[in-house]
């Protein structure tokens, strides 16, 4: 085996090793940019003032979309959306879910 090929190997894995590493560190921040974005959008499309989201259900990439119910936090009110969120156009679109219900979304303060 040549010489310099062994170091050049070597160099190019601890290379790949911390580029790889870096795409994991940054894509916690990105899911967390992106879950931000689409409750936003989904509770601003609700109309709902005392509004509550519930954990995101994601899709497969083919479909491009995400659901979140999004309910009103007001007691005895069983007011709920469900909301579609089109990954592309950035774009919730929300219908009428009275009495549906999901558990809110854990808060990450």
């Amino acid at each position: 085996m040549n010489p310099l090929i062994r170091p050049l190997a070597l160099a190019s894995a601890a290379s790949l090793v911390l580029v790889a590493s870096q795409a994991f560190a940054s894509s916690d921040a990105a899911w967390g940019e992106f879950n931000q974005r689409v409750t936003r959008s989904c509770v601003a499309a609700s109309g709902i003032r005392n509004a509550r989201a519930s954990v995101i259900v994601g899709f497969d990439d083919r479909v491009g979309k995400v659901a979140q119910l999004i309910s009103d936090r007001t007691r005895g009110s069983t007011l709920s959306k469900l909301c579609l969120y089109d990954k592309r156009t950035r774009t919730a679109f929300v219908d009428e879910a009275d009495m549906w219900s999901a558990p809110p979304a854990p808060s990450h303060r």
